[in-house]
């Protein structure tokens, strides 16, 4: 094994995994993905050209998540966003099945909303390390903006509104009541639920870092194989020129 094959083996190693670690930035084409859906079907981003995508990454073990999608729901309806134009898909990510499906069904979902129950392949084509993480892609598949952690509604859905050419509704009473429980409900958070949530939020990290121990496991083995090859070479190329020196006497 020659040391040009030894580099290029760990940037195959490597690449993969350093382009897993970098959301997606503004303005470049999303990666394509393709995952079933619950209830049946399938959703793939090639062929929702045409349409404004919004992909929720979010945790039913995450209490940031289980505030934001709601009210992002609620925003969402009230915003006149349930067309054909636009489709929302919650991607869960570290979640068991059931529970993700409980926690899409209490959220009260709009009618152009998707579910895929286990979206940890999508989260890590797309670099998601955290959640909650929500990604807009426009109708040409292109990445419109990227909001990571718990915001308002508003901060995600009027670029949605834009893209999709509706008239983001003046604030009114129901927008400004919503965004008042949104608030409370953020503010309310025990000291102990926050402690829980970084912990749980760290599940994807973890996942990641796990990657990259093992990718480091790799390497130190190939750096040992390479080694131990040379020495094994060298050690037989000295045994046979011993023999060859007995023989010549």
């Amino acid at each position: 094994m020659s040391e040009k094959y030894a580099a290029f083996l760990l940037l195959f190693i490597l690449l993969p995994l350093n382009a897993a670690l970098a959301l997606p930035k503004k303005g470049t084409e999303a990666p394509n993905f393709l995952v079933p859906t619950y209830g049946g079907g399938s959703a793939s981003l090639s062929r929702l050209k045409g349409k404004v995508v919004v992909l929720m990454f979010a945790a039913e073990w995450c209490p940031h998540c289980r505030r934001e999608i709601p009210a992002l729901s609620s925003a969402w309806k009230d915003m006149g966003l349930e067309t054909d134009d636009v489709i929302g898909i919650v991607m869960m990510v570290s979640s068991h099945e059931d529970k993700a499906v409980n926690f899409f069904k209490v959220a009260n979902p709009p009618s152009n909303w998707k579910l895929v129950t286990d979206a940890n392949y999508v989260a890590e084509k797309y670099g998601v390390s955290g959640v909650p993480t929500t990604i807009i892609i426009d109708k040409n598949g292109t990445v419109a903006d990227v909001q990571v952690g718990e915001v308002p509604p508003s901060s995600v859905l009027r670029t949605v509104a834009l893209l999709a050419g509706i008239s983001p509704p003046k604030v009114n009473n129901t927008q400004t009541k919503l965004t008042s429980t949104y608030t409370a409900s953020s503010a309310s958070a025990s000291a102990p639920e926050t402690s829980t949530s970084k912990e749980q939020s760290n599940k994807v990290r973890v996942s990641l870092g796990v990657v990259i121990l093992i990718v480091l496991a790799i390497v130190v083995l190939l750096v040992f194989g390479l080694w131990y090859f040379k020495t094994l070479k060298e050690h037989e190329a000295k045994k046979a020129k011993k023999k060859k020196h007995k023989k010549g006497k």
